[in-house]
């Protein structure tokens, strides 16, 4: 037989060696390509860690910065929650206010805020200014806000009219007091909305700890929406409060700084090389300070 007409082709021998070394490669690239996937997904996990512990020490202390502890912005606090008047909005009366009816009106070219006021949830602060010549007779009045409309102000422009009722001493106090020297509530005064919010670290129900926000209104509390997380069991969030002088205070209308600490947790472990085997976790802490605190 004519060897040169023979078909080339693969011995069995060098057949199974082909295939060894196929393997051998195929199986590196996939221990590679799996290294990868493990580290890019703890990456992902590390960094949603770290974006959601910035988060919280960035959303809360915008609200707690615009306390009064003094004046009973702080309701009730604890390591773990803390129940405020949370301001909303902020607004100028722009006629003088109906006693009678407990209703003012405000100028919409000059009111400003986080949303619009809503009568299920905000109260408002009214400046009472009383004698002009004197400041010990000035007062911020407090009524939760019962119904909105559109209004005129005195000069004709568009303004919201806001009925008040349950103000605190009576909606007499919006009027003069009788005096020649008492002008009640002025035209221009500002007016101030807030609604009462409760942040606390909660369990979801599954065993993930959050940042968790909810409201007063109606007179019930409402569900529990997560902010940010998941955090660490039990400690994930905590406030230390401290007075004017930097002692640990446990009277809320003490309170001049706010000590937060955040602990964030990842919802699974992490395994790559570099880092200890197990659930990351990360901390961020801030002190804030309550700047509407009356300075003595």
């Amino acid at each position: 037989m004519n060897l040169a007409s023979r078909r080339a082709g693969f011995t069995l021998v060098e057949l199974i060696i082909a295939i060894t070394v196929a393997g051998v490669v195929v199986g590196s690239i996939y221990r590679v390509l799996q290294g990868n996937q493990r580290f890019y997904a703890a990456q992902s996990l590390i960094i949603e860690i770290q974006q959601n512990i910035r988060a919280v020490v960035q959303v809360l202390p915008g609200d707690l910065r615009e306390l009064d502890a003094g004046d009973g912005d702080i309701i009730a606090m604890s390591d773990t929650a803390i129940t405020i008047k949370a301001m909303r909005g902020l607004a100028v009366t722009c006629t003088a206010p109906n006693v009678g009816t407990g209703q003012v009106t405000i100028r919409n070219t000059q009111t400003f805020g986080y949303r619009g006021m809503d009568a299920t949830r905000d109260s408002v602060l009214v400046f009472r200014d009383g004698n002009i010549n004197l400041t010990a007779d000035d007062m911020w009045l407090r009524a939760p806000i019962a119904g909105t409309a559109s209004g005129t102000c005195a000069d004709g422009t568009a303004g919201t009219q806001l009925t008040l009722t349950g103000m605190v001493g009576g909606t007499a106090l919006l009027g003069p007091n009788g005096t020649t020297s008492d002008q009640g509530v002025l035209l221009g005064a500002p007016l101030r909305s807030f609604e009462v919010l409760n942040y606390r670290l909660y369990n979801d129900g599954t065993g993930m700890w959050w940042l968790g926000i909810r409201n007063f209104s109606g007179g019930a509390w409402s569900s529990t929406s997560p902010i940010a997380g998941p955090l660490r069991a039990n400690d994930g969030l905590n406030f230390q409060y401290r007075d004017r002088l930097g002692n640990v205070t446990a009277v809320p209308a003490n309170v001049a700084q706010i000590l937060l600490t955040v602990r964030g947790r990842s919802v699974a472990p992490i395994n790559i090389p570099g880092r200890p085997s197990g659930y990351y976790e990360d901390s961020l802490s801030t002190r804030i300070a309550l700047r509407n605190n009356a300075r003595s």
